[in-house]
């Protein structure tokens, strides 16, 4: 999904805030705004959007971006 910030208004173009203050692990992905904003507004019972099959390209992704975030955690206790 590309995501298209709009200049005059600071939002994405799903309506996502992007100065949110939150912290990261509580942030929703970027990937999922669409379909939680979709999962928010569906009407009687059925939404714009469905579940489907895993993108496993995706997932291959998501896998190794968190196995380096733990490496780095670990390094990061070591040193202290």
């Amino acid at each position: 999904m590309a995501v298209m910030i709009n200049s005059r208004s600071g939002k994405r173009e799903n309506n996502s805030h992007i100065d949110c203050g939150c912290p990261r692990e509580k942030k929703i992905p970027v990937l999922e705004l669409e379909f939680i904003k979709a999962q928010r507004t569906k009407a009687e019972g059925q939404g714009s959007m469905q579940m489907g099959s895993i993108d496993y390209s995706e997932t291959k992704k998501q896998i190794a971006n968190a196995k380096k975030r733990e490496q780095i955690r670990e390094r990061e206790q070591k040193k202290k």
